[in-house]
């Protein structure tokens, strides 16, 4: 029995953590901060409950005693869906640092601390003779980190995308609520109290049952107002939910706004962002092939099919296959035959495809959108010279790459643009900055989409030369959306143009990239 419980504790004590990522995504979203505070939060419920459990066990080392510590531990998790929705609502306004901080503290503490105590709770029962102890304690370590292993292993790679957050909760409070019942019934002391205990366990798992069953999920953070609720689902990689207000749909990616589209009207752009990207065919008119490193709704490549015939080819990557599904379901993803979509990495295809080019089996794209940040976490391998150096690798002699970042031009928030504004210098001869909006001068702290146009050409333009150019294009038809207008907001200012004032921001590497800092500065 023993063993039972030493390895299905292990494996609901690591199936909690995985889980627990998601449970704060929806709010803090998915940066190093947040699996930082999680990390800390159960380490030190861990510490706390190891002490604990061996000055209990050795005052008390009943199965009782051991089934009370499950039964605690499995009501603390099973019932946490229930309310943790509102308590991640009342510390959002604390950023991702306290507030995830915080969140994890009062999630997972206490239930990580209870399981934590079972495993010298278990020794002491086990053990019958001190020359024995080290192989007794040796071997439940081991069963209990066999358990742990499982327990990672198949939430992260199996429940997450199978179940969903709040069916894996209930069902690791489930298995505890279980675990301490039969716990009890095997206790050989006070069989009448053992017997109570475990009635109590199997009514408390019922109840789980029943409001598992029949308690509505509170609505997270992205169905305010009159906002309607289309589809919902934990992916491998985001919480992914889908809603509509009015005409509009939004797709969101954890705490995020990820994509939206006019329902009524789906080439009509909803995010101003998306417009600026067609600056890239003012540095490269009537282009024949073009990348998009991120999905989304798919609201940019298919403007870009529909208003640029000369397109042959337009791949586009990303890497979570269920995005590409809800793409085609609820955004109106054309099928058009040039359209071509992988799903994979951006980085592992980018390097693919410049290994190919340089074999000669594939050609260069004339344009590489990149927009696969995140407003709270960026994929930090997407940002660092060694992948600048790859897309400069499958882009043609005058091609250009278009990234979207999302920061600001003055203060502390601007730090990662100018971060990746340095690194996109250290690789093409001009890089030109638009905020979305516009720009006001060196005192503009507004944080807001960024979009940085990189190319090869020995000459910078000037911002009314962008201007005359883009004007020209819009004339004749080769751009639709009003170019012009935004290339008029065109960053002109010394600090950003000046490559040694740029060095004074740190060269993103692979060894050295620390976005989440520059992006969530103290």
């Amino acid at each position: 029995m023993l063993y039972v419980i030493v390895f299905l504790s292990g494996a609901v004590l690591m199936g909690l953590e995985m889980i627990g990522s998601r449970l704060l995504a929806p709010t803090f979203g998915t940066s190093i901060y947040v699996w930082g505070a999680l990390i800390t939060v159960v380490m030190t419920a861990l510490t706390l409950g190891y002490y604990l459990g061996g000055r209990i066990a050795d005052r008390r080392p009943s199965l009782s005693a051991m089934g009370i510590i499950l039964a605690a531990a499995g009501l603390l998790i099973g019932f946490l869906p229930l309310w943790s929705v509102p308590v991640n609502r009342s510390l959002a306004e604390l950023g991702p640092r306290a507030g995830s901080l915080i969140a994890a503290l009062v999630f997972f503490f206490l239930p990580s601390t209870l399981l934590a105590a079972i495993s010298p709770y278990s020794v002491k029962l086990a053990s019958h003779s001190l020359t024995t102890i080290g192989g007794t304690a040796g071997r439940l370590s081991a069963i209990s980190s066999a358990g742990s292993i499982l327990g990672t292993l198949i939430t992260s790679f199996f429940l997450i995308p199978a179940l969903g957050v709040r069916n894996i909760i209930h069902m690791l409070g489930l298995i505890l609520l279980l675990l301490a019942a039969a716990t009890f019934l095997a206790a050989a002391q006070h069989r009448r109290m053992s017997r109570t205990l475990a009635t109590a366990s199997l009514l408390v798992a019922i109840l789980l049952i029943l409001a598992w069953r029949f308690v509505p999920l509170q609505a997270g953070p992205h169905a305010p107002g009159t906002a309607r609720l289309l589809y919902s689902r934990d992916t491998l990689y985001h919480n992914l939910t889908v809603d509509q207000e009015g005409d509009v749909r939004h797709l969101h990616f954890d705490n995020s706004y990820q994509s939206a589209i006019y329902v009524n009207d789906p080439l009509r752009m909803a995010f101003a962002y998306t417009s600026y990207l067609h600056l890239g065919v003012v540095a490269c008119p009537q282009p024949r092939s073009a990348l998009f490193i991120g999905l989304g709704g798919g609201s940019a490549p298919s403007r870009f099919l529909h208003d640029y015939p000369s397109l042959e080819q337009v791949d586009v990557v990303e890497i979570d296959p269920e995005v590409v599904k809800v793409a085609r379901r609820f955004f109106q993803l054309p099928a058009d035959p040039r359209l071509k979509i992988t799903v994979q990495d951006g980085r592992l295809f980018v390097e693919k495809k410049q290994r190919k080019i340089r074999q000669g089996e594939a050609s260069p794209y004339d344009i590489i959108v990149v927009d696969a940040y995140f407003a709270d976490a960026i994929p930090y391998h997407l940002t660092t010279r060694e992948f600048v150096e790859s897309l400069a690798g499958i882009l043609s002699p005058d091609g250009v790459v278009v990234s979207n970042i999302i920061g600001a031009l003055a203060g502390d928030r601007s730090q990662l643009l100018r971060a990746m504004t340095r690194t996109f210098a250290s690789v093409f001869a001009q890089v030109y900055l638009f905020p979305v909006g516009g720009w006001y001068g060196k005192g503009d702290w507004e944080e807001r989409n960024v979009i940085l146009v990189a190319n090869r050409s020995d000459r910078r333009l000037s911002r009314q030369e962008w201007v005359e150019k883009a004007h020209s294009l819009r004339e004749t038809g080769e751009i639709k959306e009003d170019v012009h207008l935004y290339a008029t907001t065109l960053v002109e200012s010394p600090e950003w143009t000046d490559r040694k004032q740029l060095e004074r921001a740190p060269l993103l590497t692979d060894d050295f990239a620390p976005v989440d800092t520059l992006q969530h500065p103290l």
